[in-house]
């Protein structure tokens, strides 16, 4: 199972741009031709010693380029432009009458607007670096937006900045944002990093703001399993088995779990619940075949241990119980037997190899009598 995060939605962003396609091309280009006139008279006067002095001439600047970023596009880092220049008034200004102006400039839905349309320009041409310098500075423009931190990560990620996709992850999740692939998304940059622990508290997280996502709870139990915890494993297939209690895949791992650490009489019983759903289910049916297979083994050990004397007295019924274990297994190798002639798939080695096993041993047991 991977969890995926779709970023389609980032076109929402661009409609500005591409919504202006349709005007007249005349319209489309004296708007262009207003921006471009307005930004070259703001940097000339941003160099003038005078002007530049005053942060009006750095706000009148940055709203060139705002409107170039959002109404034309032809200046693909124009949003970027307009910022600095926003950056450079608040410094200007250093604490004027203007500040609280320009800070809400800075901190406006028009600059966010346009840094995050641009940024959606180079993602959608798969330029993640650019991309995310454009998100990063829309989560500072909006710092308790979950939609400029979601695509920060998302951008993060796909540019291989692990630590700014951690960075942004996590602040997405800490502004409330409950999307369940981003929980995934981070427990997967943590665990590529061996942090398993982080994971889990992230998938744990994850569960607790989306109790009905499935697969998060799945991937928790899969990372567990994977890190050797048995124990906390099996109390989370537990919650999975108690939440969908025909889900045999969840009750085929949880048997599995128990057979695999020595309590057989659990595992056992798991495996019965599964047939009573599934009767034909083929893992469950070849897990119950080996089983008895098993099983049968170890008693025959004994017998193998016996001395002559002990073995004239008890032999033949330990033998005889070996026998029976054997049968038992039978039955659940002929239904995977079944299982695949009805499917038209070859048997799988094992299953052919443990089919020519019992069919001797039992062969065996049957001249015995």
């Amino acid at each position: 199972m991977k969890k995926t995060i779709f970023v389609s939605v980032l076109s929402m962003f661009t409609a500005g741009v591409f919504a202006q396609s349709g005007l007249d091309n005349q319209l489309k280009e004296a708007q262009c031709k207003s921006a471009a006139d307005e930004i070259a008279k703001g940097e000339k006067a941003s160099q003038d010693a005078k002007k530049g002095a005053k942060s009006s001439t750095w706000v009148k600047l940055a709203a060139a380029y705002e409107d170039m970023a959002i109404n034309c596009g032809k200046d693909s880092m124009a949003s970027e432009k307009a910022y600095n220049a926003y950056k450079k008034a608040l410094e200007v200004e250093a604490g004027g009458k203007g500040t609280k102006e320009i800070e809400a400039a800075l901190t406006s839905q028009k600059i966010y607007s346009a840094l995050m349309q641009q940024g959606a320009g180079f993602y959608n041409g798969k330029n993640f670096t650019s991309a995310l310098k454009l998100f990063r500075i829309a989560s500072e423009v909006s710092p308790k937006d979950t939609t400029a931190s979601l695509y920060t990560g998302i951008v993060a990620q796909l540019a291989k900045d692990n630590e700014a996709a951690k960075i942004y992850f996590n602040k997405f999740i800490e502004q409330g944002g409950k999307d369940a692939a981003v929980f995934y998304s981070l427990s997967e940059v943590y665990k590529n990093e061996k942090n398993t622990a982080k994971a889990v508290e992230v998938l744990k997280k994850g569960i607790a703001s989306n109790p009905g996502d499935k697969d998060l709870k799945g991937t928790l139990v899969n990372l567990q399993l994977s890190s050797g915890n048995s124990e906390e494993a099996i109390n989370e297939l537990k919650k999975l088995i108690e939440a969908d209690p025909t889900n045999v895949n969840n009750m085929l791992n949880l048997a599995i779990l128990y057979d695999n650490g020595g309590k057989k009489e659990e595992a056992l019983g798991w495996y019965k619940k599964i047939l009573a759903i599934d009767p034909t289910n083929y893992d469950c049916n070849f897990n119950l075949g080996v089983f008895h297979f098993n099983q049968a083994v170890e008693i025959k050990k004994e017998v193998d241990k016996m001395d002559m004397k002990e073995y004239q007295k008890n032999g033949k019924a330990v033998e005889d119980k070996a026998c029976a274990k054997f049968g038992e297994a039978k039955p659940h190798f002929d239904i995977c037997k079944s299982v695949r002639e009805k499917e038209g798939k070859a048997l799988d080695q094992d299953l052919t190899d443990n089919l020519n096993s019992l069919t001797t041993v039992l062969e065996q047991c049957s001249k015995r009598k």
